[in-house]
């Protein structure tokens, strides 16, 4: 019994020597760029006090830096650069977002042995001891946790040669984001683990796990890409095939189709600015979120002003609503797309590209819009368009003397007519004295001696008969 029990203690001591004499844990994002973590038993034990950390870099780097943290927002950050006398530097600051890190003083740093340019010139290496890495002013880590947020950034370039903490240092190249597990990284002493350690490989050791699906470098720049191809080159160019193919159904789909990549592009830069801890807080991320969901009430509008159309074959105040509110959410998403740029810190090289090809497609979009509207112009006369233009193809046939044969008659003088003679004049007046008079009233007289007929009084007044009694 007593035999079974000291076994079991010295099988439980072997196994605990074997966890706190664990190495170092190493992750290597790209070749040659590593980074290390050992937390002493004292400081698991104890949630708190030393741990030590290492950064290993070319020296064709201008800075590297290593941190605490799920995202570079309100995490603890330590960079390295060379200070221009073949030794390092080691930085501590705070990350504040989309924006260089601040320096912070009260980040306890030591540069420990084994720091320093080596290999021959070709490599940085940072040994540090980090006293109060366990929490900071935008967060903590538990030292015994198995599951604890790590970042890394770097950048390329000559050396910054500079022993000021608080140097400016320029956007970085790329970053990377991972979980140690830091149970696995315990060392038995509070000393530094790295004299001595195997050095310059490029082997992930201990438990190292990827961070989230994606990086937000990838991230940001599929949201840029998606989102300048959806405002400078989809939503105008979709536009323009109504004035100038006059196909509803093809405007229509096309637009729709962008309006479905706006939103693809839109979640991308919500997931990018929660993982670099962005939110709300730039002109870019504001605007663009107003103009997307601004952009939901233009298919509304589109609809009412087919509907409308369809039934006046003319356009009304829907309609005009519907042209002029598509117009500016274009132009707010196009200024958005530059302030984007301009928050990536992208190079003059994307500035130009971007504003050439926006006024490339503005150009076609213009062009576009003023041929439609002359087409429209002429559609609406197109009445009295054709009779101008029949009259103006109108050529008469020339006259001759020859065309009014047989389409009139031959005029001809008529004869003078003869004088009546001076007899005929005397018999005609001797017939008229002796012809009989005729008087009103004797038409039916039978002869000359017959009894004139009684001519009524009118002036003689009628008796007025008495009227009857009842």
């Amino acid at each position: 019994m007593i035999t079974s029990y000291l076994a079991s203690a010295a099988l439980s001591a072997l196994a605990y020597i074997t966890v706190a004499s664990a190495e170092p844990l190493q992750y290597c994002p790209i070749e040659d760029v590593c980074y290390q973590v050992a937390v002493p038993t004292s400081s698991a034990s104890a949630n708190g006090g030393n741990i030590y950390l290492q950064l290993r870099a070319p020296t064709s780097y201008s800075w590297v830096a290593f941190g605490t943290g799920s995202a570079m927002a309100d995490s603890n950050i330590f960079v390295m650069y060379q200070d221009g006398a073949g030794n390092l530097t080691i930085s501590g600051r705070t990350g504040t977002g989309h924006t260089m890190p601040r320096q912070n003083t009260n980040t306890q740093l030591e540069l420990l042995e084994g720091s320093g340019v080596t290999n021959g010139g070709e490599t940085m290496i940072a040994n540090v001891r980090c006293g109060n890495c366990g929490a900071w002013s935008g967060g903590s880590m538990s030292l015994a946790s198995s599951d604890t947020n790590w970042i890394a950034a770097w950048k390329q370039g000559s050396a910054m040669d500079s022993s000021d903490p608080g140097a400016t240092i320029t956007r970085h190249d790329s970053h990377d984001q991972w979980t140690f597990d830091l149970t696995q990284g315990t060392v038995t002493s509070d000393t530094n683990p790295y004299v001595g350690a195997r050095q310059f490989d490029n082997n992930n050791r201990g438990g190292v796990g990827q961070g989230s699906f994606a990086d937000p470098g990838t991230l940001i720049l599929g949201h840029g890409i998606i989102m300048a191809i959806v405002m400078v080159l989809m939503y105008p160019l979709g536009s323009a095939l109504m004035p100038l193919f006059g196909k509803w159904m093809l405007h229509a789909s096309w637009q729709f189709l962008a309006f479905l990549l706006m939103w693809a592009g839109f979640g991308l830069g919500i997931v990018a600015s929660q993982r670099i801890r962005l939110d709300f807080n730039s002109t870019h991320t504001i605007l663009g979120t107003v103009v997307v969901c601004l952009m939901v009430v233009q298919p509304v509008l589109g609809w009412l002003h087919h509907k409308y159309f369809m039934k006046h074959q003319k356009r009304g105040v829907v309609s005009h609503a519907h042209v002029w509110y598509g117009r500016a959410l274009l132009i707010m998403g196009v200024v958005n797309g530059g302030l984007g740029l301009k928050l990536a810190d992208a190079s003059r090289t994307f500035f130009i590209v971007y504003v050439v090809l926006a006024a490339i497609i503005f150009a076609i979009y213009i062009a576009a819009a003023i041929f439609g509207e002359s087409q429209r112009y002429r559609q609406t006369d197109f009445v009295q368009e054709l009779y101008l233009k029949e009259l103006k193809a109108y050529k008469p046939t020339p006259i001759k003397d020859s065309d009014a044969v047989g389409q009139v008659q031959t005029f001809n003088v008529p004869k003078t007519p003869k004088s009546p003679e001076e007899a005929d004049l005397a018999s005609s007046l001797k017939e008229y004295e002796s012809m009989a008079v005729e008087v009103e009233g004797n038409e039916g007289a039978t002869s000359a001696n017959s009894t004139p007929a009684a001519i009524e009084d009118w002036l003689v007044e009628e008796e007025e008969e008495e009227p009857a009694h009842h």
